[in-house]
């Protein structure tokens, strides 16, 4: 709508209608491209006035939703509305939504009946998930805080969850370089550095937060700074509450913050955060130089706050209860060691080691007893099964191409 008067209009005419819901109101494109990525419409309706009118009609036809035009006649577009949309047929319930046509012998006359609640399914799909804040840490130097973040984002990311990956800029970025933003840059657009928009470096210059400057790719919102600025040198707790609600897009907000849990932006974070991830790297050394952190950590715990530990790098070299023992958790999560070989040539590739097919399935276990912390159980077993059906279809097309020879 060009002025939200018109959409309230039209929108009370319908309000408490059973099977016709709207949108929050929006004048802005851009704000509908970002909302696509974890939305999804049926309709649109569009007024002829806006500026942005053959921008937003030609967006919507690529989604393949059907656009109901707005032309100043609020009878007219409230007639075309209750046109399109189609009525919802009366069915039992008990039949799952399902109406049989009575006396017909036609083979195969059924007609799948979609009802409101079908609708409920798809948005807690998209936009019924709580938000999240997530916290991973590592308890020492190098134990894979990032390396977990990033895989953690690509399995939500192949489930069709958005989330956000941020990075705080205490210390030297990592992100930025790790998944080649500058290169992705530099292919996608003639402005190079223009077009990043770095929030931390806005925030820490005390500059007005420009909306809606997300850089999304692979369902993944990137929000970490920009590697080509100057390093941030001073970081304080209210910039750091400003980076962590700076975007609403996405429901799940994973912030990587290494091994700085105890830094004075970082830790009030902790009455904030609706979970906490600690990242341990199982060399005895790095245990040994941690173990005053971890008994704070533990402390926490017990006091009620929401840790849990994810060992990472674990491999045969370890002895499993002897470890246990040393830390008095148990974990959330064991990740395998890689090979030195797949994570160095990831990282050449700018790719996340999990999507490299020599490991794609090592950790997917690990990642879901991870996420099921702040994933409904439905989705992540309905996600596993789909991936089941998928390798059992790939190895009877194996099996077949055998026959055959």
């Amino acid at each position: 709508m060009n002025i939200k008067e018109s959409y309230a209009r039209i929108t009370n005419h319908f309000k408490g209608h059973p099977y016709i819901s709207f949108e929050e109101f929006t004048s802005d494109i851009d704000e509908i491209k970002n909302k696509s990525l974890y939305k999804k419409w049926k309709y649109a309706v569009v007024d002829r006035k806006l500026s942005w009118f053959e921008e937003a009609v030609k967006f919507f036809d690529k989604n393949n939703i059907d656009v109901i035009y707005f032309n100043d006649d609020y009878q007219e577009v409230i007639s075309s509305i209750k046109e399109k949309v189609p009525k919802p047929l009366a069915t039992d319930d008990k039949n799952g939504g399902l109406e049989h046509s009575k006396g017909s012998n036609v083979a195969g006359k059924v007609r799948y009946i979609e009802k409101p609640t079908t609708k409920i399914v798809e948005r807690k799909i998209y936009t019924g998930l709580e938000k999240k804040l997530i916290i991973i840490s590592s308890l020492s130097r190098c134990a894979g805080s990032t390396t977990i973040t990033l895989s953690i984002a690509k399995y939500l990311s192949n489930m069709g969850v958005l989330s956000s990956v941020i990075e705080p800029p205490i210390g030297r970025p990592t992100i930025f370089n790790w998944m080649g933003i500058e290169e992705r840059l530099d292919k996608g657009s003639s402005r190079g550095q223009d077009s990043f928009y770095s929030y931390p470096h806005e925030i820490a210059d005390g500059n007005r937060i420009r909306n809606k400057s997300e850089y999304v790719f692979d369902s993944i919102v990137w929000i970490v700074p920009d590697d080509r600025k100057e390093q941030v040198e001073n970081w304080e707790y209210n910039q750091m509450l400003q980076l962590v609600y700076v975007s609403s897009i996405a429901p799940i907000t994973l912030i990587d913050i290494g091994d700085n849990l105890s830094h004075s932006a970082v830790k009030p974070l902790l009455s904030v955060v609706d979970l906490v991830l600690v990242v341990i790297d199982p060399f005895p050394t790095s245990c040994k130089i941690g173990s005053r952190k971890l008994a704070s950590l533990l402390k926490l715990k017990r006091d009620g706050c929401p840790i849990n530990f994810i060992i990472n790098k674990w491999n045969s070299g370890i002895d499993k209860k002897e470890f246990l023992d040393f830390i008095e958790a148990e974990p959330l999560a064991f990740i395998p060691a890689i090979d030195l070989a797949i994570l160095y040539k990831a990282n050449y590739q700018y790719r996340i080691p999990f999507c490299c097919k020599e490991v794609s399935g090592v950790p997917g276990s690990s990642l879901k007893n991870i996420c099921s912390l702040f994933i409904p159980k439905e989705f992540t077993s309905t996600f596993s099964k789909g991936r089941d059906n998928k390798k059992r279809h790939f190895l009877q097309n194996i099996k077949k191409a055998f026959e055959r020879a």
